[in-house]
């Protein structure tokens, strides 16, 4: 997961200074840390110096910062690739099924009954 500015479509990296945008807190400058996930949805992490308290730590939703999290693409790279693998290979063995039952009915039941099919094939009857 990444986090990315809404407005000028930038990767928001970790230790980055972001402000917030919007709310009573509007303006303050806050240094991102990480990406929390959270069944409601996702919120960032981030520090701020502060005098009295050191370093303060907070949990907010990323439309404060005007941001939002996106998924990382190359899961659905990586995605396709498999897919696409297991396609080829689904068909192939379906076409092997399919050779070996016409190889059966011929070998069972002779070419007379099987002529029309087989030609579909392209096999030639003797």
């Amino acid at each position: 997961m990444r986090l990315m500015h809404s407005e000028t479509g930038k990767v928001v990296m970790q230790r980055d200074v972001i402000h917030i945008v919007s709310g009573p807190l509007a303006g303050q400058a806050w240094r991102f840390q990480r990406i929390i996930p959270y069944p409601d949805g996702n919120k960032i992490h981030c520090t701020r110096s502060n005098p009295k308290l050191g370093r303060a730590h907070g949990q907010f939703p990323p439309h404060l910062f005007g941001c939002h999290v996106v998924l990382d693409v190359s899961w659905y790279r990586d995605r396709a690739r498999l897919l696409g693998w297991l396609s080829v290979f689904l068909r192939q063995v379906f076409l092997l099924v399919v050779g070996g039952v016409i190889a059966w009915l011929i070998a069972e039941y002779g070419n007379a009954q099987w002529g029309g099919v087989l030609a579909v094939f392209g096999v030639q009857a003797e």
